[in-house]
């Protein structure tokens, strides 16, 4: 009941200084409860923790105004980003402290809404909220507030989808079950009413809501159950490809010697996997695996160079066809590439691609990254922002963004949905990979900016939420981490050459291995696939409907004011006189 008395206020006066000191202690426990959130996400996994972060955040909302409200939602934002996006300091120390009070904003817009919702849903004594609530009417603001923060959260995933209430419970499969119907979001929605189940019990003490809450949950989870007891039969045939982790460096700007060793460590750890007499159906290579431009548009072998890195840009091209016409092996690699024009005289942007090089050694098909990261592949609204900002910021490149989403044939029964790195987390790229035919996924990846944070981690995470809402594989080939198989219902496999199965970030080793994973013929496409983002669509109709009804009930309000006004009699001093 500590948090309670906290944010219960005295029936009595009290002195300035003991008001400041319980709303510095509100404000207090409400960035506690965004480090609680933090904490159930990885490299803690406290998952227990996500189910009640948002309390003291949700005791707050009983009683504040909309600027208190909102200012209570950025702090609760506060200290879940500042160390959700800890492992961001790897690039710049200022980095943590710069994203995190933006990304607050969407969490303050949700608190600040929340005032006008409560003050016409629940009943009032006097000017105070009720501490005991109708089980309809609390069971509306309670369902509702949940629904508007998935809302409102859903609006950031467009722009910076990481570490959402989803990913709390990425070590949980039965809970997961749920996203094959409603994506992601449903996941979300999860979390949201066990905080406000939560909150309905220690707050307005109401049991029959925190039940009705629970159920929901409960029934979710029957569901994850029973489909994974009993998954749906489909016709499947073994994938079997090498990934190829190289545990380099990151080294976007490589000198020759550091390109050389880039180069030499993914050929010779190929070789070396391939000589031992295992064959696989194809060979992967992560993203960028080697800091050199490829070329795929050109023959290269042929070509003079006059320069030292020209030459090495040859070899590069020469020595992996030639790897793939030794071991009549196709490749599948991240390549900085250039993209396709179709004119002579257009100028070729740089690409994050990857390239399919078949076993005469010939570039079969391109996909060129869709999604970019900003500030990290790009800096948007460059023209507007001013130098001493382009400086501080900008990595030294522009990327092109890709035009073609379409899965790639790696092997004729392979149908292979292809996202390197970050926009594998985007759950509207990777519907898009499973509406467009393909039947399983591989993701490039090179986490290689983290050496020493939980990144890795966090980065798989997000990832297996894909599979399940898609229902469909996932081969991941990272640089220094993650490499491995997820599996549709949510579980997954790093490829481990130590023996031990340490948590995934601490996989910082050269691995070369052959994975085997079912691929389904002709996967049927979940729920979610077919019909997108219905659930969100649901959620904002029931979110409006609240809204229209805490309307009226404002309307009504101020009639039933003006019809108690004397004649001629301004509303402000009848109001004065009702006080």
């Amino acid at each position: 009941m500590v948090l309670h008395d906290i944010f219960s206020p005295e029936d009595r006066p009290v002195p300035a200084g003991i008001r400041r000191l319980r709303t510095a202690l509100k404000f207090a426990a409400c960035f506690a409860g965004g480090m609680l959130y933090a904490a159930s996400l990885p490299p803690l996994n406290l998952t227990v923790l996500a189910a009640v972060c948002q309390l003291p955040l949700l005791l707050h909302l009983k009683r504040a105004g909309w600027k208190s409200a909102a200012a209570a939602g950025w702090v609760w934002s506060l200290g879940w980003s500042l160390f959700a996006f800890r492992f961001l300091r790897e690039i710049d120390p200022a980095v943590p402290f710069l994203l995190a009070p933006v990304v607050s904003l969407w969490a303050a817009v949700f608190a600040a809404a929340v005032p006008f919702l409560r003050d016409h849903t629940l009943l009032r004594k006097g000017t105070k909220v009720a501490d005991t609530q109708p089980f309809g009417r609390l069971l509306l603001f309670s369902a509702g507030t949940a629904a508007l923060f998935v809302l409102v959260e859903w609006t950031r995933s467009r722009l910076f989808t990481w570490n959402d209430f989803s990913v709390t419970l990425w070590r949980v499969p039965v809970l997961l079950q749920i996203a094959v119907l409603t994506g992601h979001y449903g996941v979300n929605f999860l979390v949201a009413l066990a905080n406000a189940a939560a909150a309905s019990l220690a707050v307005y003490r109401s049991r029959s809501v925190c039940l009705t809450l629970s159920g929901v949950i409960l029934l979710a989870a029957a569901f994850g159950f029973l489909r994974l007891k009993n998954p749906p039969p489909q016709k499947t045939f073994t994938f079997s490809p090498a990934l190829i982790q190289g545990n380099l460096s990151q080294r976007r700007h490589a000198s020759l010697a550091r390109a050389r060793e880039a180069l030499d460590t993914y050929v010779n750890a190929t070789e070396k996997l391939l000589e031992q007499g295992k064959k696989p159906d194809i060979v992967i290579w992560p993203e960028s695996a080697v800091p050199l431009t490829f070329y795929s548009a050109y023959d290269l072998e042929y070509t003079l160079q006059r320069s030292e890195f020209g030459r090495l840009t040859a070899s590069y091209q020469r020595r992996v066809k030639e790897l793939c016409r030794k071991w009549r092996l196709p490749l599948y690699i991240g390549a900085l590439d250039l993209e396709d024009t179709f004119s002579p005289s257009e100028k070729a942007g740089a690409t994050n691609s990857a390239l399919l090089i078949d076993e005469k050694g010939a570039v079969r098909a391109k996909y060129d990254k869709l999604h970019r990261v900003p500030f990290g592949e790009y800096i948007p609204f460059r023209s507007l922002l001013p130098g001493f900002v382009i400086r501080r910021i900008d990595m030294g490149r522009d990327l092109t963004p890709g035009r073609n989403a379409n899965p790639v044939n790696v092997l004729p029964q392979v149908r292979a949905g292809t996202a390197i790195c970050y926009e594998g987390v985007f759950s509207y790229v990777m519907r898009r990979f499973a509406a467009r035919g393909a039947n399983m996924f591989i993701v490039l990846s090179n986490d290689a900016w983290y050496p020493r944070s939980s990144e890795p981690e966090q980065h798989l995470a997000n990832a297996v939420l894909r599979a399940v809402e898609t229902g469909l594989p996932m081969v991941r080939c990272g640089n220094n981490g993650g490499s491995g198989v997820v599996y549709p219902d949510g579980t997954f496999r790093i490829v481990d050459p130590t023996g031990r199965h340490p948590r995934p970030e601490l996989l910082r080793c050269a691995a070369a291995e052959i994975v085997s994973v079912a691929v389904p013929v002709d996967p049927p496409r979940t729920f979610y696939v077919r019909y997108g983002e219905w659930f969100i669509l649901l959620l904002a109709l029931g979110v409006a409907g609240w809204t229209v009804f805490a309307a009226a009930d404002f309307i009504s309000g101020r009639r039933a004011l003006a019809a108690r006004l004397l004649p001629g009699e301004a509303p402000e001093n009848q109001e004065r006189k009702s006080l």
